[in-house]
């Protein structure tokens, strides 16, 4: 199964990890990079996941990489996996509101693969 990572590991990842999990995705092939050392715990406890603070070691080789950060960490977050997700080409996906489009291109660079508007968030 392919490896999916997330970054931030809150409720609406948490929500994510479970229904992955409930519908037949192997724990041990979700990451979580989460800076709170008792929400990594809990992920890792709760559903057995692989957890630790480092978003680039998290994304490593995931064919899909979830952002799930605040908003106003979003961009940081962004630029530092930037030249990773160039090389390494995943899925991306944001659950983060009022981020556009516009803002992933410039924190992600112009070398990432077109962008699509989610049909009930437009660009």
């Amino acid at each position: 199964m392919n490896t999916v990572a997330f970054i931030g590991g809150g409720n609406m990842a948490r929500s994510l990890i479970g229904g992955m999990i409930r519908n037949g995705q192997s724990p041990g092939s979700i990451r979580v990079a989460e800076p709170v050392p008792e929400l990594r715990q809990a992920l890792l406890d709760d559903f057995g996941v692989v957890t630790g603070s480092d978003n680039l070691a998290a994304a490593d080789g995931a064919s899909l990489i979830v952002l799930a950060v605040k908003p106003q960490v979003m961009a940081t977050v962004c630029r530092e996996l930037a030249a990773q997700i160039a090389a390494q080409r995943p899925v991306l996906v944001s659950i983060a509101a009022g981020i556009s489009l516009g803002n992933f291109r410039q924190w992600l660079g112009p070398k990432q693969r077109s962008f699509a508007p989610c049909p009930i968030h437009p660009p």
